[in-house]
């Protein structure tokens, strides 16, 4: 949040919000006794204690409570989540000065106004009833709230001074801000009590060593682009530049690899796997996630794009997989989803799986639909905030791109304050049309392994009559491809912001990511499924809601700030494509068709010349 945002929220929360319920409070007292409350003098000691007690007790009876299953989990998703972000925005000092003079105007509001017109425990209710209570999902948050008012009242009720549940619920609000992602641990040092403040766990934490993944790559990694020295672009990228920069968005694959030989339809070799993407660690379902949608090529199997496309949104985790495989992955998919929504389809809608698919059958057995439920559960529970894996990995385990091992590739780039991130599928692609910072690497590799360039900064590079692009297959060959070479393919590309854009701006954002496909060469042929999705963290959708109108913060779209996200679209996803070619190692799948993986030595060295 920039500087001038913060005080705006601090003039209309912190100033504003407390100054309005103040003087209704006041009106109300008023007409009620008589008289106006008295605060403008020092409270009584009598008062102080009693706040103290007050606040006290509020604090240990929603410990109490938050300790019942059923209570403990609706507070987190809620109350516990809402504060979190509120002080991931607004800083410790900022949101301690708001819950402050916020505590004021509510006690001047519920117990110095209303308690005395229409008796403590109404009150009370009014006062758990508007911190959400109209809302369904926040009934444990207004619940408690309401106790911890009674508690307050009590105190104003006994000593008759506005003072007392002033101190007590000021008291209340401050350490319930100081402990927002702690608990207090007390330790015995002889007869000294040390107390601390531990950090929780995240909310996915068992406490127990959680076994490693059953669905690996066998296939190592190598190194991005940027490891090795090679930047591409101008802006600069996150902490780990992948799509995991993205607060909240995580990252998870699954890996088969089984078998060697010919193939044999349904049984293998198998070389493929699943890639799923979480847009927050919240459920999806109920908090959903504003998206577009841009087609630049439709030859593709996806399934949900067309729901996604119609209202903007998305419900559910991203999958990406092979092409056969994409409609038992929905099928996990929408199992996972049922698990964690058990009304989904009884007392409310149906769920729209998306899952995106690329044809990796040059090395994998495709009609076998080999990726199971058991990965697809995998990929979801192990996803994780990064790094993301890449290259050959889950989904781009059997990919080809430009007639090279392709796969999975990410990064990212930082555009103001926020964050824009790029995960792409890359199966696309011929060789002679790969393009790397301008230099056409792929008419240098045309017969690369059988005659390797050599790698020394002293050889001669080709020479531009002999980077002619090579002869096309005859008229009446009756195929796009051969069955020793990989198909045309597609690629599959996500892209994930925390900037607050609507369904509109992430599709005009997602048109622009497309630009970066042309950067390394690419060119959406007939038979190549190439599309784009993007979504944004920021304003989730909930579900239901109990009122129409639904109002949000944009960015607007003549913002430089905008133009720079769009920037960052074709940035990220040229580097998301390189990256999967110069992380993937070779891979020798079915009837012993060979990925090649990317000289980058080579590479690496012709740009050097080519920035001299």
């Amino acid at each position: 949040m920039d500087r001038r945002t913060r005080w705006r929220l601090f003039l209309l929360i912190g100033v504003l919000a407390p100054a309005a319920m103040g003087a209704v409070g006041l009106l109300l007292a008023r007409l009620a006794t008589g008289q106006f409350p008295d605060l403008l003098r020092l409270p009584s000691g009598q008062a102080v204690l009693a706040g103290l007690v007050a606040g006290g007790t509020s604090l240990g009876l929603i410990g109490l409570l938050s300790r019942w299953g059923p209570l403990e989990d609706a507070l987190r998703k809620t109350a516990t989540r809402a504060g979190e972000e509120a002080l991931r925005s607004a800083g410790y000092p900022m949101m301690l000065v708001l819950v402050t003079t916020s505590a004021l105007g509510e006690e001047l509001l519920f117990r110095g106004g209303l308690q005395p017109l229409v008796g403590l425990l109404p009150a009370a209710f009014l006062f758990g009833f508007s911190h959400g209570g109209w809302m369904r999902d926040n009934w444990a948050y207004a619940a408690v709230a309401a106790a911890s008012g009674a508690i307050f009242g009590g105190a104003y009720a006994l000593t008759g001074d506005l003072w007392a549940p002033a101190i007590g619920h000021s008291i209340h609000n401050i350490l319930s801000t100081l402990l927002l992602g702690r608990h207090i641990e007390v330790e015995w040092r002889g007869p000294v009590p040390v107390i601390r403040l531990v950090p929780d766990e995240p909310p996915d934490a068992t406490g127990e060593e959680v076994a490693p993944m059953s669905f690996t790559s066998p296939y190592p990694s190598r190194p991005t682009a940027r490891a090795l020295g090679l930047i591409t672009g101008h802006l600069p990228p996150g902490p780990q530049n992948d799509i995991c920069d993205v607060p909240g968005v995580r990252v998870g694959h699954a890996t088969r690899v089984e078998g060697e030989g010919p193939l044999v339809p349904g049984r293998g070799p198998v070389r493929t796997g699943v890639t799923a993407i979480l847009p927050h660690g919240g459920n999806l379902f109920k908090q959903k996630v504003p998206a577009g949608l841009f087609v630049l090529n439709g030859f593709g199997k996806a399934t949900g794009l067309a729901q996604v496309a119609e209202l903007g949104t998305i419900e559910t985790p991203i999958l990406l997989t092979n092409t056969l495989s994409a409609f038992r992955a929905a099928d996990a998919l929408v199992s996972y989803m049922l698990e964690q929504n058990p009304e989904i389809g009884v007392t409310t809608g149906t769920v729209n799986p998306v899952v995106g698919e690329c044809n990796d059958s040059f090395l994998n057995d495709v009609q076998g639909r080999h990726v199971t439920a058991e990965m697809v559960r995998a990929a979801l529970d192990g996803a994780s905030g990064g790094p993301v894996a890449q290259g050959a990995v889950g989904a781009g385990t059997g990919m080809v791109c430009f007639g090279f091992k392709g796969g999975i590739g990410s990064s990212s780039r930082r555009v103001d304050r926020y964050v824009l991130g790029a995960l792409v599928l890359a199966n696309f692609g011929r060789r002679p049309d790969l393009l790397i910072h301008g230099v056409p690497v792929g008419r240098r590799l045309l017969d690369y392994p059988e005659k390797a360039a050599p790698v020394s900064e002293t050889a001669p590079a080709p020479q531009p009559e002999q980077e002619s692009a090579p002869q096309q297959p005859a008229a009446d060959s009756g195929s796009e491809f051969t069955p020793d070479e990989p198909p045309p393919g597609s690629v599959m590309i996500v892209l994930a912001t925390d900037a607050p854009l609507d369904a509109r701006q992430l599709t005009r954002l997602a048109k622009r990511g497309a630009l970066g496909l042309a950067r390394v060469g690419g060119s959406a042929m007939n038979g190549s499924g190439d599309f784009v999705l993007a979504f944004s963290t920021a304003n989730r959708v909930p579900h239901q809601a109990n009122y129409p109108v639904r109002a949000e913060t944009l960015l607007r779209d003549d913002s430089a700030i905008m133009n720079d996200l769009f920037r960052a679209a074709v940035e990220t996803v040229e580097e998301a494509v390189i990256n999967a070619l110069f992380t993937a190692s070779t891979v020798t799948g079915r009837d012993g068709h060979v990925a090649h993986a990317l000289p980058v030595e080579q590479v690496l060295l012709w740009l050097k010349r080519n920035d001299q």
